[in-house]
């Protein structure tokens, strides 16, 4: 799917990326993370290797958690008119760098090994991914009217909510290539 024309609104303090475009960025980082596990045997799911405190199926599940939890932030927004007094970030703030050296919020989004296949995280993912793109695709720029605060990065208007779950995505891509190539018959 692309979204390019949801629209075209010029926004000013560094936030010019449509909402068109943000989805896009989001749809083509959870397209690299099923790529890259689509042909996992489910005995390597959850399995965690040494020094690792997550397994591949619990990675996934994280990245689930926080894309619910983002889509039911939008949309409770949506309904209520959240609207903080101050800027968000700049767009180009919003990037899988952003993740670099920041310790995880305890309680946030923790993986509890609830997928045990492959086939169930990797829908889990797709389908919270198709419901953010619904979203997105309904709301269109609308989303810059939202403004709501992160935990840690600060306050983050909707486009940029969407920017920030494709960036989430990317930061754990090494991860998961990593989590993959120590199993035992490494990545294909």
């Amino acid at each position: 799917m692309r979204y390019e024309r949801i629209g075209a609104a010029v926004m000013s303090n560094g936030r010019t990326t449509p909402a068109g475009r943000a989805l896009e960025q989001f749809l083509e980082s959870t397209a690299r993370a099923v790529t890259l596990l689509g042909d996992l045997p489910d005995a390597r799911w959850q399995a965690r290797p040494p020094g690792e405190p997550w397994s591949l199926g619990d990675t996934i599940e994280h990245l689930v958690l926080t894309n619910q939890a983002t889509l039911a932030r939008l949309r409770a927004a949506g309904a209520t008119a959240i609207v903080a007094d101050a800027e968000p970030v700049s767009d180009a703030a919003i990037t899988e760098r952003m993740f670099h050296g920041v310790p995880t919020p305890p309680g946030l989004a923790e993986p509890t090994g609830r997928w045990t296949t492959r086939a169930d995280g990797l829908a889990a993912l797709t389908g919270v991914r198709d419901a953010i793109a619904a979203h997105v695709h309904a709301a269109g720029d609308g989303l810059r009217d939202v403004r709501l605060p992160h935990p840690v990065f600060g306050l983050f208007d909707g486009v940029q909510w969407v920017l920030f779950v494709a960036a989430h995505t990317d930061n754990h891509l090494p991860q998961l290539r990593r989590l993959r190539a120590a199993s035992p018959t490494g990545v294909r």
